[in-house]
């Protein structure tokens, strides 16, 4: 099974397991769709059945370059996690990304489809920006004209930097997240058509019929032309409200060119290298997970589609949930359990629960937290 490396750190947690990972099995929780983004008008388009056209979204005729992207979601994450999330100066682009858990994030991204990326933070007071590339990874901060080289360390590279600087971020990826988690009993169906981004496109609902998720349905806009992903809303189980969703506000099918992906740090500004731990994550399919700290991260996993519970175990002393702030912080809001797994904290939201371990076990999945708790033991 092939391998790369992801970044792993603590304050960039919540966006990589959360979005990407966790959408077909985690938590996510009430939000609403940014409006005038999906038109309100209706395209007129050729007739299509379910398959096909979730069949083109998993082999889109052309390849997305840039895009805007808006996302929005309320976990019902304590106030005093979305207050540590906000800290926009100490988080980064995965901090930034992450606030969509609790709220909306609007963000720019670039690629060549070859490793290079760009992705673009809107701030207050300027912008965040993450270069990638296969041999280099910048942040820049232009509020405080900071310029941040972010290392892997010796036994790590950045792979294929386009995918893991977007990860989590476009439609398409999250799509493919939750299609791949699809229960055995799912059902598919068409909807009314929408335009997105002013892209004509099918609107597929994947219904769950999965009774032990919190997941009800999923609606997946379809680019009629080019079969790509514009985007995702995730609707829990008797609500006709949108819990999370994301959607281009804007699209481009053309590749960017190559001063886009340019870096270097400007005249003045402050330079830092910051070196980052990281293991590697074979996309949940191995039961271990290595970390260039030493020791090795176990996984395993309980029940099937949008109700599996992922478990992931750090080594012996290399990392405590409990100790590290930005989880520290969402403990005071949570239940007291103990399981087969260890006595910890379970944190019940509205489209998820997450237990957290006071020994380095985190817990999570889009489940009622009687259903997880079970599964712990």
């Amino acid at each position: 099974m092939a391998r790369s490396h992801k970044i792993f750190s603590p304050k960039s947690f919540w966006l990589r397991f959360s979005i990407p990972a966790v959408l077909g099995t985690g938590a996510i929780g009430a939000a609403f769709v940014y409006p005038g983004i999906a038109s309100g008008s209706t395209p007129t388009l050729a007739a299509a059945t379910p398959s096909a056209v979730l069949a083109m979204a998993l082999a889109p005729s052309a390849k997305v370059y840039s895009g805007s992207v808006n996302e929005t979601g309320n976990l019902g994450l304590p106030t005093s996690l979305l207050s540590s999330l906000g800290s926009q100066g100490s988080l980064g682009v995965s901090g930034l990304l992450a606030q969509a858990l609790g709220g909306s994030v609007s963000a720019n991204f670039w690629t060549d489809h070859a490793g290079n990326a760009r992705v673009q933070v809107p701030t207050s007071d300027g912008e965040i920006d993450l270069y990638a590339s296969p041999s280099a990874l910048w942040e820049w901060n232009s509020a405080s004209n900071t310029a941040t080289s972010l290392s892997l360390g010796t036994s790590a590279t950045t792979s294929t930097g386009s995918t893991s600087a977007t990860s989590g971020l476009t439609p398409a990826q999250i799509a493919d997240a939750i299609i791949s988690k699809l229960p055995a009993g799912a059902t598919m169906s068409l909807a009314v058509g929408q335009y997105v981004a002013g892209q004509p496109a099918y609107t597929l609902v994947l219904n769950a019929n999965d009774p032990k998720s919190l997941i009800g349905n999923v609606s997946v806009a379809v680019d009629a032309n080019s079969g790509n992903v514009l985007g995702v809303w995730v609707y829990p189980v008797g609500s006709s409200s949108a819990a999370f969703s994301s959607l281009y506000s804007s699209v481009s099918f053309v590749a960017p060119s190559s001063s886009v992906f340019a870096f270097s740090p400007p005249s003045g500004a402050t330079v830092k290298t910051l070196s980052l731990p990281s293991f590697t994550l074979p996309s949940f399919t191995s039961s271990t997970m290595t970390s260039n700290a030493g020791g090795a991260y176990s996984h395993s996993s309980f029940g099937s589609g949008f109700s599996t519970v992922e478990v992931i175990k750090s080594p012996t002393g290399s990392f405590s949930f409990t100790s590290n702030p930005t989880f520290a912080s969402i403990l005071a809001s949570g239940t007291s359990v103990t399981t087969a797994m260890g006595s910890g904290t379970v944190i019940s939201m509205s489209l998820g629960t997450v237990f957290i371990g006071n020994d380095g076990v985190l817990a999570f999945g889009a489940v009622p937290s009687s259903v997880l708790i079970g599964d712990l033991g």
